[in-house]
């Protein structure tokens, strides 16, 4: 049976970020609406999710389920996957994002799920994913409860990659350069180390001396 639609805000957090808000160059608004299925039954409108901006992490969802909790429980027992289509559109571009959890964890969590907007860092969405919490195991049946998700949903900024320090690398060469110039560096190598090129090749005659000179046999 299908519930009436029941409208919930939450504030956003922001994951795995080393970009501000204010880096962001794109902050239009945006209209993600959601469908989902359960196993391979076809996809059914769930609601939508309206990000006014990314910035401030200002959002909104309106959804339904659609399914009674019986059919989650069987998709449970059945261990099969709940699937959700993110139909995005966002600065005129338009994209559907398809993920997936398992659906024991949605229907023992009761349809408490995460959704996880990812933005790059031009302000783009490039990804829509769903999780359920990480309490959940699949350990076994819940009681009947009524079918209304309890949604989280969460912004992922794009993280800056590692950038390589060369003006630090460039000086460390200088002045090793410098030093060596100087006679200031000590070469701690073993005896060995240092003298390997002429150790081996007095090592080499001198065994090939000896197995060219045989001990003559005692008569």
């Amino acid at each position: 049976m299908a519930l009436q639609p029941v409208l919930q805000c939450f504030f956003v957090v922001c994951l795995f970020s080393t970009v501000s808000k204010g880096e962001l160059e794109s902050d239009a608004s945006s209209v993600i609406q959601l469908s989902h299925s359960l196993g391979s039954r076809p996809f059914e409108p769930r609601g939508q999710i309206n990000v006014r901006s990314l910035k401030s992490g200002s959002v909104n969802i309106q959804q339904d389920s659609s399914y009674d909790w019986k059919d989650y429980k069987e998709a449970a027992e059945a261990n099969e996957f709940y699937h959700l289509e993110a139909f995005v559109k966002y600065n005129g571009i338009e994209r559907t994002f398809l993920t997936s959890t398992k659906a024991c964890l949605l229907y023992e969590s009761q349809l408490a799920d995460i959704i996880t907007i990812h933005v790059d860092l031009l302000g783009n969405i490039y990804g829509v994913s769903v999780a359920a919490p990480h309490s959940q195991q699949c350990t076994g049946t819940v009681s009947e409860f009524e079918p209304n998700f309890n949604t989280t949903v969460l912004i992922s900024y794009m993280e800056h990659g590692p950038v390589p320090d060369v003006a630090m690398y460039v000086q460390k060469v200088e002045q090793e350069k410098v030093a060596k110039e100087r006679g200031e560096t000590k070469d701690n190598r073993s005896f060995i180390a240092k003298y390997w090129m002429y150790i081996v090749p007095l090592v080499l005659v001198f065994m090939m001396s000896g197995a060219s000179n045989p001990d003559q046999p005692a008569r």
